[in-house]
């Protein structure tokens, strides 16, 4: 099954476009017992391959206007998040590039996700962010017998907008590492008030 490996989900959302565009961001969240992928991209994609392998094939999804969002992004405004990131860290070595590990406990994920916010033009609201579910995936990369271990961590909580044209960058290009399986799509919810 194709959600059991990143990957080849990842080429399935990849087809959904029928030329090469910038690396598109996704995820899979489950709702009331449904799963639902949520894409963005910019370009409309097609759908269907997607919709009559996986899904419903009657049901394609529906497309919006993200600029109606990312319009309504101001300085000092308070949003509910929720992010699937791969927080990970470089441990250094004597020679070369460090070897990037996960954090594995929720404390080194908070203070990851913390230092993300400085980056992007956000900060978290005290108490309100969890990590609401962790699990790793791992798979064989296509055409390799390489294994790929990733930790997924879903945070959840309420954020304020620090700078609004990073925020802005982050909602279009994600956060982090690991993109192509299905990490680092920030989505929000204005808190009224």
């Amino acid at each position: 099954m194709a959600l059991a490996s990143p990957s080849k989900f990842h080429g399935a959302v990849e087809e959904a476009f029928p030329e090469k565009q910038a690396r598109n961001l996704w995820r899979i969240d489950t709702l009331g017992g449904t799963m639902y992928l949520l894409l963005l991209s910019a370009d409309k994609p097609d759908l269907s391959h997607l919709a009559a392998q996986f899904g419903n094939p009657k049901n394609c999804g529906e497309s919006k206007d993200y600029d109606m969002l990312l319009n309504r992004i101001r300085e000092g405004s308070v949003w509910q998040f929720r992010l699937t990131a791969n927080p990970t860290h470089s441990i250094k070595r004597n020679e070369g590039r460090g070897k990037v590990v996960a954090h594995r406990t929720e404390k080194f994920q908070q203070e990851w996700l913390r230092r993300q916010g400085e980056k992007h033009g956000f900060s978290l609201v005290p108490e309100t962010v969890r990590v609401t579910e962790k699990k790793w995936k791992v798979f064989s990369k296509r055409n390799t017998a390489k294994k790929v271990k990733l930790l997924e961590a879903v945070f959840e909580g309420r954020l304020k907008v620090e700078n609004a044209g990073l925020f802005q960058n982050a909602l279009i290009h994600g956060i982090g590492r690991e993109k192509a399986y299905g990490m680092g799509l920030l989505t929000i919810v204005r808190v009224e008030g």
